[in-house]
């Protein structure tokens, strides 16, 4: 049998039983490792006189594979060497580093088959280097031709949707004209709320509303049940040492009834932060609102951003507030849910 002729079999058998695309490279390198090409074997009967065959593999067990033995001088007993190894790597090579997922991922079953291509070997080991190196690369290639990459290509991915941290970057969350004072700020806090606590019944009105009027604890109040679980203060100012007096009787209110107190603001001072933290509450600002946000993953984004779409249309109905955010969504391409071009993710 010729290269050829060898090619042309494993051309054909390739279609039915793909392991035998790594089973005859793994001859290649196990035989040039052990230096087989080009000493004159005329058949793998012929090798063996050399290289006898071992029914024992390298850890004792019996082998399955084609396991010969080597002499080696500094040993008692003759080295073990086995194709497993020589498989392993092709089958590494087609698989993780090619990204031939369709080449089987069966070494043990592969290598256990080797006698069903005995006549391979004893063409193989009749071959010179060059022979079997142009063969090995033929084999290689027609693997790779027959069998489709699935590389990823960064190239098609969309960006992740992040509309919610796009929301709080971009969407001017300060009174704009004819805009109730506050009202941004609080639905984006609404929002927040309501997609990292959706479990929570939320009571919420629009900005001055006056949640004690209303017999209300705080701005937004999130319940289980008929118990408090938390209650959140909303200052869309920065709060220092001099305004912080202002959310007092909310905090002493809320750890009363062992709820969380959250105290939203734009920005703190540091005496304002530990007044809040002293008193059992928890101060957040824009900045730290983001990056929690931030965190989040692309369907609980849009859950926030529609929170905030409700909480404009359904809770402060103020019509400057609806216009501006209606313009900064934009297109129906960039309406929520739908994929944000590259840039806007």
């Amino acid at each position: 049998m010729t290269p050829e002729q060898l090619l042309d079999e494993f051309r054909t058998v390739f279609d039915r039983r793909r392991f035998s695309a790594g089973l005859l490279i793994a001859f290649i390198r196990f035989l040039r490792d052990l230096g087989a090409f080009g000493r004159g074997f005329a058949s793998l009967d012929d090798f063996l006189q050399a290289f006898p065959l071992s029914a024992v593999s390298a850890r004792g067990g019996q082998a399955n594979a084609l396991t010969v033995e080597v002499p080696d001088s500094r040993r008692a007993r003759p080295r073990l060497v086995s194709i497993r190894p020589a498989y392993n790597e092709v089958e590494t090579f087609f698989r993780v580093t090619n990204k031939r997922f369709d080449y089987p991922n069966c070494a043990p079953h592969a290598t256990g088959q080797w006698r069903d291509y005995r006549h391979w070997l004893d063409a193989l080991v009749t071959f010179s280097h060059d022979e079997t190196a142009h063969l090995e690369d033929a084999v290689i290639r027609h693997v790779l031709d027959e069998l489709g990459s699935h590389e990823l290509d960064p190239a098609r991915l969309r960006p992740l949707e992040r509309p919610f941290t796009r929301l709080l970057e971009e969407f001017d969350l300060s009174k704009q004209g004819r805009e109730p004072l506050g009202a941004a700020f609080q639905g984006a806090v609404y929002a927040y709320i309501r997609a990292d606590a959706p479990h929570l019944h939320l009571e919420v009105s629009r900005a001055g509303a006056g949640s004690k009027r209303l017999g209300r604890i705080g701005d937004i109040d999130g319940w289980d049940g008929e118990r408090l679980v938390l209650s959140v203060e909303v200052k869309h100012f920065a709060l220092d040492e001099t305004s912080v007096g202002q959310v007092e009787p909310f905090l002493v209110e809320v750890t009363r009834r062992n709820a969380l107190a959250l105290v939203a603001a734009d920005v703190f001072s540091l005496e304002a932060a530990e007044h809040v933290a002293a008193r059992g509450g928890r101060p957040v600002d824009l900045p730290m609102l983001l990056s929690l946000v931030d965190l989040w993953d692309p369907l609980k984004q849009r859950a926030a951003l529609q929170a905030f779409i409700y909480y404009v249309h359904h809770i402060e109905k103020k019509k400057p507030l609806m216009e501006r955010l209606e313009r900064f969504l934009g297109s129906p391409g960039q309406q929520p849910g739908a994929p944000c071009p590259a840039g806007d993710a």
